[in-house]
């Protein structure tokens, strides 16, 4: 009976057809990589049909799940993507960019706890590649839930860790500017947009400082220059309605 098995067609695929559906989830993930992180525009329907058939195809596939994940991540469909990187997670324990993509999900989806939990682990790994990332990411999250004293700790830790990242010093502006330290406040902002010329949010919150300091022509540049870096973003409006509601040239 064993030996007749090798000869029956409902034993199950041979090797050399569970090689070529290897080979075959290879090439559909390599074209849904291509199609996300290729040159000139991405086309995120046809990344994620390529990566999906690759699943399909090889459902213990980390790296297939990890693109997966961030491309839902990037069309803002927080839960697909927390799904795909749990998986990712699962099949392959020590991915911790799947680990530290699982956290960037649960803070664009303001889920803070879970993401607190998720960077207060990477943060104390030794082999975790980008520990300042990790605690700008905790500044992040507990500023938004209120505890600065926390925000503050996590994100002078990120700076000193990773001086050029100038994320962490707008929000360590953020920070200082809530619990009224204003000149300190500006100082970070200040830091952020001479490291990084071309990042509008400092802008933005560089402005409210100098309106809060009565500096109406210097709340008027930082507002008109977050606007014009901001492009077609949110913070576009937002700059361009706080620099309508300052009074006009000339008042004090």
């Amino acid at each position: 009976m064993l030996a007749a098995c090798t000869l029956c067609v409902g034993c199950g695929p041979s090797q050399s057809q569970i090689d070529q559906q290897r080979r075959d989830a290879e090439e559909h993930y390599n074209l849904g990589y291509g199609y996300f992180f290729g040159d000139g525009n991405t086309n995120a329907d046809a990344a994620l049909q390529a990566t999906l058939r690759a699943l399909e195809m090889q459902p213990v596939y980390p790296e297939a799940h990890m693109l997966a994940g961030l491309i839902h991540l990037g069309r803002e469909n927080y839960l697909d993507a927390v799904d795909h990187f749990r998986q990712a997670l699962e099949q392959k324990p020590d991915y911790r960019d799947a680990h530290h993509n699982l956290g960037a999900a649960y803070l664009a989806s303001e889920r803070w706890d879970e993401a607190i939990r998720v960077f207060e682990t990477l943060t104390a790994d030794r082999f975790y590649a980008t520990p300042g990332n990790g605690h700008n990411n905790l500044g992040w999250a507990w500023y938004k839930k209120g505890d600065l004293s926390r925000a503050r700790k996590h994100l002078e830790r990120a700076i000193k860790l990773a001086p050029e990242l100038c994320p962490a010093y707008n929000n360590l502006g953020l920070v200082l500017y809530e619990q009224g330290e204003v000149d300190d406040a500006s100082r970070q902002l200040d830091r952020a947009v001479r490291r990084c010329p071309t990042y509008a949010e400092p802008y933005y919150h560089l402005g409210r400082v100098e309106a809060r300091q009565a500096n109406l022509s210097g709340a008027r540049s930082r507002f008109s220059r977050c606007r014009e870096l901001a492009g077609d973003a949110p913070l576009a409006d937002r700059c361009a309605k706080r620099l309508a509601a300052l009074p006009p040239e000339g008042s004090r």
